[in-house]
């Protein structure tokens, strides 16, 4: 059989959930948006992410739920709500009968910003700050625990005195083959951001959205074969991060980490990729924001998160942020999964990747038209 490949991004309103699911089963969530109820306020049907999540999950020896591992670009409402009721948290040994009949989902390796151990976050990220916590911890006290499934963590970046730790950190620069304990060889990971710059700053400003991880996921269908595709996920990194993006990759010879074929619009779509707000202030794009654009690779798509996107003054999602995209990518390339397949009731976006490259869901291309009329890192470098 032929290696496949998927990445779905799930309609969640102004918010962020993607699951990329390898065609050995490792699965890879970045951030998450788990609601209750039928209906948003707009009467817009809430997808059942958990339920989704259920079927594309695999279960350990004990017929236990997990993921590899889970990213949370920032810490933020909208990228981590619903994580402390659909996740478990504590001891994997202490997984029980009960746990199970939750569906708790365990997490193999979590992967976060410093920006965790705020003082500052919001309520949601209480319950991941505590396990990253414990998880911490026991690298320090146990390190041979630490690598078990269920207590991996990774801090994307510097720590609080602004330096590394060995077999703790990932930093901007370091190329990934590595997830829960396993090399990859269809799959790596290059680190991007956050910048230590950005990591002082949003501390001291508590501006948690310069501090996003920033990551390119690679695909192979081969060990050693040619690259399938390339997807970038950046949270809500601003403009002045991509800026830095762009120009420390090009001097460092990166440009290929730069190149895309699915590109999730920052922040839901909004303006701030393109400059500052507000927009009547600043309706130029800046040069570098377009010029990171034009690393798109052959009928590349951008996906903005959010729901529908109007003529009116939202940011997020932005309309003439939406116009900036289509303008590089072409109105057929430009998806958003708030009208996906249906505006009442939207379904995620699917992609596959197999020897043929990346392609949408045939089913969801005909709804969208209808819509429309490493463990061993690089060098690092700040």
């Amino acid at each position: 059989m032929s290696t496949e490949h998927k990445i779905k991004i799930y309609p969640v309103d102004n918010a962020d959930t993607t699951l990329i699911k390898l065609d050995d089963l490792t699965t890879v969530v970045i951030d998450c948006q788990i609601r209750e109820g039928d209906k948003n306020s707009n009467g817009i049907a809430i997808y059942d992410v958990k339920k989704d999540l259920l079927k594309e999950i695999q279960k350990d020896s004990k017929n236990n739920p997990f993921v590899d591992l889970f990213v949370l670009s920032h810490p933020h409402k909208d990228h981590c709500l619903g994580f402390e009721q659909n996740f478990y948290c504590g001891s994997p040994d202490d997984y029980s009968k009960s746990n199970r009949e939750k569906n708790e989902i365990i997490i193999g390796e979590i992967w976060v910003t410093q920006m965790v151990f705020s003082n500052d976050v919001c309520d949601e990220v209480e319950a991941i700050h505590r396990e990253v916590k414990r998880r911490k911890k026991i690298f320090e006290d146990n390190p041979a625990e630490s690598n078990k499934q269920g207590n991996r963590l990774r801090i994307i970046g510097y720590n609080d005195q602004d330096i590394t730790v060995e077999g703790l950190h990932y930093v901007p620069g370091n190329l990934v083959t590595k997830i829960n304990g396993k090399s990859k060889d269809l799959l790596s990971i290059f680190i991007h951001a956050p910048f230590k710059s950005d990591l002082i700053t949003g501390k001291a400003e508590k501006d948690h959205n310069p501090t996003s991880i920033v990551l390119q996921a690679i695909f192979r269908t081969e060990k050693n074969g040619e690259i399938k595709a390339k997807a970038i996920f950046g949270g809500d990194a601003d403009h002045y991060v991509w800026d830095k993006i762009l120009e420390k990759s090009e001097n460092n010879r990166n440009e290929d980490k730069l190149e895309w074929d699915l590109f999730l619009a920052p922040h839901h779509c909004s303006w701030t990729f393109f400059n500052d707000t507000p927009y009547d202030k600043n309706k130029e794009p800046k040069d570098y924001s377009l010029k990171f654009l034009d690393y798109k690779r052959d009928d590349a798509d951008v996906v903005a998160s959010s729901i529908k996107i109007i003529d009116d003054d939202s940011n997020p999602p932005h309309f003439p942020a939406k116009e900036q995209y289509e303008k590089k990518v072409g109105k057929a390339n430009f998806r958003n999964t708030g009208i996906n397949k249906s505006e009442t009731a939207p379904e995620p976006l699917v992609y596959t990747i197999d020897s043929n490259g990346i392609k949408l869901d045939k089913k969801i291309v005909a709804a969208s038209a209808s819509i429309l009329t490493s463990q061993t890192p690089r060098a690092g470098y700040l």
